[in-house]
């Protein structure tokens, strides 16, 4: 499990590295590393939580192929977030893992009651603001008037970049110029050099790459300035990069956005949110403010301590609450690796395999997981929540051919 969910094996190369360390007579194969997988994740999820006031929800959907979503509440407790670094995957438990063919506001507050018998009244919920799971936090709250509502930080920087980045010209310019760079030079010695590919969703989560790109390209077009005899393939690069020297200015003003926003979130996974993050990070990074030399910047920079100053109020005195939901990207991200090529279909029963990659998988964990639980009680939890999958479907249809 180690092998796989640490250090990203496939299953079938976990049980080869197995064979050649320990030269073993019996091998387990892939189908039985995966069903130990499942048994962890099985027993994760099923395992009864202590009820207290204290949990925090990490809420969001996933989808795939076809027309269910899967509806995942991840839950750590105030007293247990970490003091110096950001939330891992071993610091937060499964709540819930749920398959459904629709969301509605009323259907997730019929799920958060559900989840409510596990853990008692939660004191946060943290979530994007997808409209179905805001309208049923909302009802939620209506009932358990403690519980608050944080809006996750990194989804909320990402609105406020597109915001001012949608209607600038340049930056459609150096995206555009970017993408043809990559087909110009992905078959010459510099294919190395060429641009990272933004994701088409959510895109403007992730400018970073593209502006470090964009920045370490001006250095590299400087270096090569100073070659005397260029051969062609430096000659045809050159030339390309004369082209970006027309965004040289807006890339400063860019690499100026992104170095604030991770100043912003390296202090915000250290000291999470408390009820004066706002003054103290104005005390702890008054240089780095006053430093700011572009207006998009400042604003960008006024926009999310604003932002933060307004969700420090859920919080009460000496009390810490988490600010993100990115731990669950994440934790998505993770799954669609492993799924592989899966990944571009329809669920399976691998989904358990996402309880198994949080909290600790100590040896009396995975020990009280494997005698608890058993292959029939995965095969039904798989015939009631997953159905029939994508591939059973092609399975069928060729056989039948």
């Amino acid at each position: 499990m180690k092998l796989v969910l640490k250090y990203a094996l496939s299953m079938n190369s976990a049980t080869k590295v197995l064979d050649l360390m320990f030269k073993l007579k019996r091998k387990p194969s892939i189908n039985t590393g995966k069903m130990w997988m499942l048994k962890v994740g099985y027993y994760k999820l099923r395992e009864k939580k202590k009820k207290t006031n204290d949990w925090i929800w990490i809420i969001d959907h996933s989808i795939q192929l076809g027309k269910e979503k899967c509806l995942i509440i991840l839950a750590v407790r105030e007293r247990e977030l970490p003091r110096t670094r950001a939330l891992k995957y071993e610091d937060v438990e499964i709540i819930e893992l749920k398959l459904v063919e629709k969301s509605t506001g009323e259907i997730v507050y019929q799920q958060l009651e559900k989840v409510k018998d596990k853990t008692g009244i939660p004191r946060a919920i943290v979530s994007d603001m997808g409209s179905d799971i805001k309208c049923g936090i909302r009802k939620f709250q209506e009932i358990n008037q403690e519980t608050s509502h944080i809006y996750d930080l990194k989804h909320k920087i990402a609105i406020l970049i597109r915001d001012i980045l949608e209607t600038d010209e340049q930056w459609n310019e150096f995206r555009k110029f970017s993408n043809q760079l990559i087909r110009k030079i992905q078959n010459t010695k510099f294919a190395g050099y060429r641009p990272p590919r933004q994701r088409e969703k959510a895109r403007y989560m992730n400018i970073e790459p593209l502006v470090r790109w964009g920045k370490s390209m001006l250095i590299k077009k400087e270096l090569l300035a100073k070659i005397d005899k260029k051969d062609d393939d430096e000659l045809k690069l050159h030339r390309h990069l004369e082209d970006l020297m027309q965004f040289e200015e807006n890339i400063e003003i860019w690499d100026e956005m992104v170095q604030f926003i991770s100043t912003i979130e390296r202090f915000m996974n250290i000291h999470y949110l408390q009820n004066n993050s706002y003054e103290k990070f104005i005390e702890l990074h008054s240089n780095k403010l006053k430093s700011l030399q572009t207006e998009k910047a400042k604003l960008l920079a006024t926009q999310i301590l604003n932002f933060i100053k307004e969700q420090q109020k859920v919080c009460k005195e000496d009390e810490r609450l988490l600010h993100s939901s990115e731990i669950l990207e994440s934790l998505f991200g993770k799954f669609k690796f492993l799924e592989k090529e899966q990944s571009k279909s329809s669920f399976t029963n691998l989904l358990l395999s996402v309880g198994a990659m949080v909290s600790k998988n100590t040896q009396s964990t995975i020990l009280r997981a494997l005698e608890s639980v058993t292959t029939p009680m995965i095969k039904a939890w798989s015939e009631s929540k997953i159905g029939i999958t994508i591939q059973a479907q092609k399975k069928e249809l060729y056989r039948k051919i």
